[in-house]
């Protein structure tokens, strides 16, 4: 059954504090986002980044995207200023961060192509939070625990709380990219949609065999999208302007998720609008991909 679109307009949305034992944690106002599939974890947030907040060099078995809307975002390989996109592959390297300043940004973490478990903000807490019972610290970015033997162990915080939790080493894939990927967005061009009148869109990059998708769509005043079954799944993050959706006005700040397959209706902006926009077709291959596993199993 097809889930139903989800629009929720983030000033009205509560801060939650990051448990991860980095410097000056980060608050953030996660985003309603469902896979739909058993084990496969997405997780897009609204991240506020605090001034003195710090990472060590690190990589990550996951990929992740992140916008800035507001300040500079440390990231240690090229800073992103405000409307500057970085794509984070997994396996790449990067930081350290040393953020100097707040900065404001939405952040996407994901499952990438190798398929390695990305883990929720439960079982990460859940298990950071047992570390914790256990005597173990987080300083600066890193895990000061024990082993087995009782020796002294130090690990990147992610790395030790994904191992407990997975109970198995972590092995990191292979990078598909070298390094993390710095998008700067003023310098691609608007290109009209020749399917919408009245759209243009900015593409900024496709990544990876589950071609991840990257863009800005701009509804200029007076246009619209017209309703009908969506596509992949899609992330829409209002920038600024006004528009019109299921008999109500939504300002900037609005998140809209439409996912596979879903019914989605018609949207307009009497003023003009811009979105940032993250497509997923990752979910539907993933998912068809479960299916015909179950069916040969049968």
């Amino acid at each position: 059954m097809a889930q139903s679109v989800v629009v929720l307009n983030t000033n009205e949305a509560e801060w939650e504090p990051v448990l991860r034992g980095r410097v000056h944690s980060i608050r953030r106002k996660r985003l309603p986002l469902d896979s739909g599939i058993p084990g496969v974890t997405l997780e897009l947030s609204l991240s506020l980044v605090p001034d003195g907040y710090y990472t060590p060099r690190h990589h990550h078995n996951f990929d992740q995207i992140r916008y800035t809307i507001e300040g500079v975002q440390s990231t240690g390989h090229g800073d992103l200023a405000p409307g500057e996109c970085g794509y984070f592959p997994e396996g790449a390297f990067y930081g350290p961060q040393k953020q100097e300043g707040d900065a404001l940004a939405l952040v996407l973490q994901f499952q990438g192509a190798s398929g390695e478990h990305f883990l929720s903000n439960e079982e990460m807490n859940a298990t950071y939070n047992r570390l914790i019972g256990e005597g173990a610290v987080f300083e600066n970015g890193v895990y000061k625990g024990k082993t087995a033997d009782g020796r002294p162990k130090n690990q990147d915080s992610y790395e030790a709380i994904w191992e407990a939790h997975e109970g198995r080493p972590l092995t990191f894939p292979r990078p598909r990219y070298r390094t993390p990927v710095m998008m700067i967005a003023d310098a691609f061009a608007w290109v009209p949609d020749r399917a919408r009148p009245g759209v243009d869109t900015k593409h900024l990059g496709t990544f990876t065999e589950l071609r991840t998708g990257i863009e800005f769509l701009r509804l200029n005043p007076g246009a619209a999208i017209e309703a009908g079954p969506q596509g992949d799944l899609e992330l829409r993050y209002l920038l600024d302007g006004s528009v019109r959706y299921d008999g109500r006005e939504w300002p900037a700040g609005t998140y809209f998720c439409l996912p596979p397959d879903a019914s989605v209706g018609r949207l307009s902006s009497d003023t003009g609008a811009t979105f940032f926009v993250i497509t997923l077709p990752m979910v539907r291959e993933l998912a068809a991909r479960q299916a015909a596993s179950l069916a040969a199993a049968v």
